[in-house]
């Protein structure tokens, strides 16, 4: 509701209640110029027809939105079939690298799949693992290479046990005699 300016009624102030409201009622109010607004009817028609446009907006927004998360998860799910292919081959491609250096088939697979994770703690035990089976795959070739001790003066083949049951004088006495034999029953190392 418009207000009333009082400050354009002459001694107002100090007016009684009763002149208050005999002023008030003889005040001619102009009526508002509405010719720079627009008229109920056609506002109402025209936000309806806004509400409308709205709501057509809002669905169409939601048909786009649902296309482009529907986009969103099918590259997604590519990217990720594709990371796992990525990690497959690399896997595949390290395992056979490995095991042509001779890690053994369960060993290569699980380093190989330590590479692709990038988990080089497991890399490096597992190489550690490799080259102590490697050590004593070639300890157990050059033993077996070894040729065997000749036999003794008595005819017999001298063993370690038996080697080390003889008293010291006669083990002295077999490693000077005997060199190649004393070594070869300490597995080349004296």
């Amino acid at each position: 509701m418009a207000k009333i300016d009082v400050t354009k009624i002459e001694g107002y102030a100090g007016m009684s209640p009763e002149e208050k409201l005999r002023a008030l009622e003889a005040l001619d109010i102009p009526d508002p110029d509405y010719s720079g607004y627009v008229k109920k009817d056609v506002f109402d028609k025209t936000a309806s027809e806004l509400a409308e446009k709205k709501r057509e907006l809002r669905e169409k927004m939601t048909e786009d939105e649902a296309a482009k998360l529907k986009e969103k998860e099918d590259r997604e799910t590519m990217q990720r079939e594709l990371d796992a292919l990525r990690r497959e081959s690399s896997v595949s491609k390290n395992k056979a690298k490995l095991i042509a250096l001779g890690y053994d088939e369960a060993l290569a697979e699980d380093t190989a799949e330590a590479m692709a994770d990038g988990r080089m703690d497991k890399v490096f035990s597992n190489q550690q693992k490799h080259l102590s089976a490697f050590e004593k795959k070639i300890r157990a070739d050059i033993l077996k290479d070894t040729p065997r001790p000749v036999p003794d003066g008595n005819g017999q083949t001298m063993t370690l046990d038996d080697f080390r049951k003889l008293p010291d004088r006669d083990r002295a006495d077999y490693a000077a005699n005997h060199p190649e034999e004393y070594k070869a029953l300490y597995g080349g190392n004296e």
